[in-house]
């Protein structure tokens, strides 16, 4: 249970990190900063610089995690692809093809 947990964690935290960098490539974060009085930009400097803190937290543990057990998380990779031929090949097709394009 608490891998899962830990699991669903850092998907939820890295979509939130992928969403805010969309949404501010798009500009529209800088148009929200614009409307907020100086407290909130404040508030919003302070909150994204703990968002991207725990996101780097998350990231290095990660790795870290990754170096020293590799051949144990490659295995494990291996045995899920195994367990799900479709969505290994659903997986494969889609990474092909959005380099491709």
């Amino acid at each position: 249970k608490n891998k899962k947990a830990t699991v669903n964690t850092v998907k939820t935290v890295g979509a939130a990190y992928i969403a805010f960098e969309a949404l501010e490539y798009c500009g529209l974060l800088q148009e929200a900063r614009s409307y907020a009085s100086p407290s909130n930009q404040k508030l919003l400097a302070k909150s994204r610089d703990y968002v991207l803190r725990t996101v780097d937290g998350i990231r290095h543990d990660i790795r870290t995690q990754l170096l020293n057990q590799p051949n144990a998380i490659s295995k494990k990779i291996k045995a899920s692809m195994e367990r799900d031929k479709p969505g290994t090949v659903g997986f494969s097709t889609g990474a092909f093809l959005g380099f491709a394009l």
